[in-house]
């Protein structure tokens, strides 16, 4: 695969930090804009919690937004794991969305990781 994206949750972002040896993976997450600060923004996904994400200066999200962020797992402000995003795609209205079809494709994507990505190296 030339650039793997795995789908994940908040829970899943410590599986794909950065590491001594490797660069941050990039991951995608799925979620409601809550909070926009300069240059920060957070993402509620679901009943997961909060991401926080680094935004570059070309993203534009709107507050209320579904959004799907694909970014590089680092850490954030107090040790946190967050994304800095390197592309956002807008989903529209959150009611227009199952939410947990998104859970279960995740779950998919984590329980048969050969098809979706190579594991990351601990």
């Amino acid at each position: 695969m030339s650039m793997q994206s795995p789908r994940v949750l908040p829970q899943h972002l410590a599986n794909f930090q950065q590491n001594a040896a490797k660069t941050p993976h990039t991951v995608r997450i799925l979620g409601t804009v809550s909070e926009l600060q300069g240059e920060t923004a957070k993402v509620a996904c679901g009943t997961h919690g909060e991401v926080t994400i680094i935004l570059t200066p070309d993203d534009h999200l709107q507050m209320g937004k579904l959004v799907e962020v694909v970014g590089k797992v680092v850490n954030v402000e107090g040790g946190q794991l967050g994304l800095r995003v390197l592309g956002t795609s807008d989903w529209g209205n959150p009611a227009d969305c199952d939410y947990k079809i998104w859970e279960n494709l995740v779950d998919a994507t984590h329980r048969i990781k050969t098809i979706f990505y190579d594991a990351p190296a601990n």
